[in-house]
């Protein structure tokens, strides 16, 4: 009897889908943060195809190599690295980063001229899925 108590307490987490462990989707719900594209800002074009490296920002505490570039273009997904340090001198110019963010960077594949990317990164959980943080255009 106690058991047949419990169940509609349980059915109101499930938001009616009937699953009695909504932990997974709660949590990336909550897990979702803000990626900043720093360099090359969002929207740039004549990026040179000879970039080394993309900058990011990512909040504070954030561990950078849970993160990994790919960009998109015609189609394609194709993988850089792992974020890690930022370039130091950072490249200019660089966005603002919203308060209690750090810089991050990551090297890109091969890029080609005249080609719009898509950046994204992917996160440290899964059914997130790849951020997009932008988009740039090479000379």
């Amino acid at each position: 009897m106690a058991a047949l108590a419990l169940a509609p307490a349980f059915g109101g987490c499930t938001a009616g889908i009937g699953n009695l462990n909504p932990g997974p989707s709660v949590r990336c719900l909550v897990a979702q943060v803000l990626l900043v594209q720093a360099f090359p800002i969002s929207g740039a074009t004549g990026v040179p195809v000879s970039t080394s490296s993309l900058v990011f920002g990512i909040p504070q505490g954030a561990t950078p190599s849970d993160y990994g570039l790919q960009l998109v273009a015609n189609g394609q997904s194709r993988n850089g690295s792992a974020l890690g340090a930022a370039a130091s001198p950072l490249p200019s110019p660089l966005a603002t980063l919203p308060a209690n963010y750090a810089y991050a960077g990551a090297s890109p594949p091969p890029l080609q001229s005249a080609t719009t990317y898509q950046v994204q990164l992917t996160q440290p959980l899964t059914c997130l899925g790849p951020a997009t943080t932008g988009t740039f255009t090479t000379q």
